[in-house]
């Protein structure tokens, strides 16, 4: 007996084990556009790392499936959403005439096993693991701004630390008579920790 597994049947599979990377540029395959909860005009779009990690981002679209404009959306609401949409269509590689002058952008423009192999550019945060509520981050970036991050040196991005607290013990004052009594000595409390500092 022999093992017979078609390539692309491994499409938009992630491999077991496949740790989030660290913080930095890199450039993701998008596998899959989820409808979440039959919401319309909500999406998940799952993408891939080169790593075998697999995650995803939260999508609004001010459309429906027919192409229709959701009902009770404000303008700026429709503006934000096709601003985000656009910015992953720039990130794969598409131009502003292509974008503008088509007759309908569909999900085969977002899946990179449907779109010709482009791939899309992202700077990436991990989440904390263990932290609910903690979530990847993903800014979009054109190729060229990926490429510009790289040659700068920035492949990693590292979180910006907190400005160091020292804390210095209070001058203590001259003995004063006690009687008996123990002086109270004022004291800092101790210099806030790291974990103090991060803002989700």
């Amino acid at each position: 007996m022999s093992i017979n597994i078609p390539g692309n049947a491994f499409q938009g599979i992630s491999a077991l084990g496949a740790k989030a990377p660290q913080a930095g540029y890199y450039e993701v395959s998008l596998v899959e556009l989820a409808s979440t909860d039959n919401r319309p005009g909500k999406r998940r779009l799952y993408m891939t790392f080169d790593n075998g990690y697999k995650t995803f981002d939260f999508m609004n679209f001010p459309f429906d499936d027919n192409g229709n404009q959701l009902q009770g959306l404000k303008e700026n609401q429709v503006r934000g959403q096709l601003a985000a949409v656009k910015g992953i269509l720039l990130s794969l590689g598409y131009t502003n005439s292509e974008i503008e002058g088509a007759q309908a952008v569909t999900d085969n423009w977002f899946l990179t096993s449907q779109n010709g192999g482009r791939k899309a550019y992202v700077e990436f945060t991990p989440g904390q693991a263990g932290v609910q509520g903690s979530y990847n981050k993903f800014v979009w970036k054109t190729k060229a701004q990926y490429d510009s991050a790289l040659a700068a040196g920035t492949k990693t991005v590292t979180a910006t630390a907190a400005p160091a607290v020292t804390a210095t013990a209070a001058p203590n004052p001259a003995a004063a008579p006690s009687n008996g009594v123990p002086s109270a000595q004022a004291t800092l409390p101790p210099p806030p920790s790291a974990a103090q500092s991060i803002v989700s």
